[in-house]
């Protein structure tokens, strides 16, 4: 069988690109959607696909991103891979894995720290060194729940662009996994016209702001709030914003809305389920709990230097080959002799990058090292929980 070669798509090749992305996602989508998907999506261009081919005949396309995420205060530089679909006739046949492979070769290429992906099967991207990272909880609850004493004063949206990106920057430096957002990203979210964009301010200032979208399913039928995100300077204002959607409890019948695993709002939400009955098994049900993204780091040093650091301290990590690490002031360089994680370099991902808390990777064996040194690395590593806004 003849070797494969790599390229960037071009627009020539978009009617053969949608008759391998419905053979791969054979979903309603029409021809015109899955061109969009090639040539405007919010994350990049048709010349951010690379096709495989088998001499002339493209047998697989794949999107490698260039984004830059927050990771414990600092912005880094990742791959983001996406739309991996390989024609029918070419399956089995190593294509998916020949195009990964060059996706790495790029990435690492152009200096990313790590890439990131959502796997629509985890298995074969186990299988090429990534890991899962943290899982969020997509809770649904009536509005009612929310307390009334949240409710406080806000605003509709009106020529707040430039402010919502603001209060969204802020946070980005705090979470694990934003990514940041340029027009492109940001444009088709305020064009959207089914959105309702509420702010809350301080002082004149915008420090906050929550975006949801209403759906019923049929004239009459019971109202849903979907909220896409909820980004905040400080709990009082994230308080303000939910007492926003708590407002709407003489319409709305339920909120769908995905948050962080260690996010505490069902602990303040009381009958959050008043409008759906339990089982036997499961008296209040909250929602349920969706994988996260699966990432990937691209070179060891590049990552570890890349992110920002919780706490100062000195570790070594044994990935077959022993990398010492100081971390000063928020920022790590490669030396040092500190304790030693003894691990492979899927599992470096999953605590680098996934918000994976060493002590946690050892309870299930994905890890090694002494009690005390897992105290040291908890405490050095540490990252919220992975949360992705812009699945990709």
């Amino acid at each position: 069988m003849s070797a494969l070669a790599f390229r960037r798509a071009t627009d020539e090749d978009l009617e053969r690109l949608v008759e391998i992305h419905t053979s791969a996602f054979p979903d309603p989508r029409a021809f015109e959607a899955r061109a969009a998907n090639f040539t405007r999506s919010r994350f990049g261009a048709l010349g951010d696909l690379r096709v495989a081919l088998r001499g002339d005949e493209i047998v697989a396309h794949a999107f490698l991103f260039a984004f830059e995420a927050g990771f414990g205060g600092a912005r880094v530089r990742a791959g983001g891979i996406a739309s991996v679909g390989v024609a029918p006739e070419a399956r089995g046949t190593g294509v998916a894995a020949a195009l990964l492979a060059h996706l790495h070769e790029q990435a690492e290429a152009r200096g990313d720290a790590l890439t990131i992906l959502f796997a629509f099967r985890q298995g074969f991207y186990a299988r090429h060194g990534y890991a899962p990272a943290t899982p969020t909880r997509a809770l649904v609850f009536s509005p009612a729940a929310i307390p009334r004493a949240w409710t406080d004063a806000v605003r509709r949206a009106k020529s707040d662009r430039a402010a919502i990106a603001a209060a969204y920057d802020r946070a980005l430096v705090r979470a694990t996994g934003w990514l940041a957002r340029d027009d492109r990203a940001w444009e088709p979210l305020f064009a959207d016209e089914r959105r309702t964009w509420i702010v809350a301010e301080r002082a004149g200032k915008v420090r906050g702001y929550v975006a949801w979208s209403l759906e019923q399913r049929e004239a009459h039928a019971k109202i849903v709030l979907r909220v896409h995100e909820i980004v905040a300077d400080d709990d009082a204002t994230r308080r303000a914003l939910f007492g926003a959607i708590g407002a709407q409890r003489d319409q709305v019948s339920e909120v769908v809305l995905t948050v962080a695993e260690d996010d505490p709002i069902d602990r303040a939400l009381v009958d959050a389920d008043r409008a759906r009955f339990g089982t036997a098994d499961a008296e209040h049900v909250l929602g349920e709990i969706h994988a996260g993204p699966m990432v990937r780091v691209v070179d060891a040093r590049r990552a570890i230097a890349a992110r920002g650091y919780a706490a100062d301290g000195e570790i070594a990590f044994d990935v077959g080959e022993t990398i010492g690490v100081r971390v000063a002031n928020g920022r790590a360089a490669i030396g040092g002799d500190g304790p030693t994680l003894r691990l492979d370099r899927a599992t470096l991902g999953a605590i680098l990058y996934g918000a994976l808390r060493p002590s946690d990777a050892a309870r299930i064996g994905l890890l090694d090292a002494d009690a005390s040194t897992l105290t040291l690395a908890d405490r050095v590593l540490a990252l919220p929980p992975y949360f992705a806004l812009d699945p990709f």
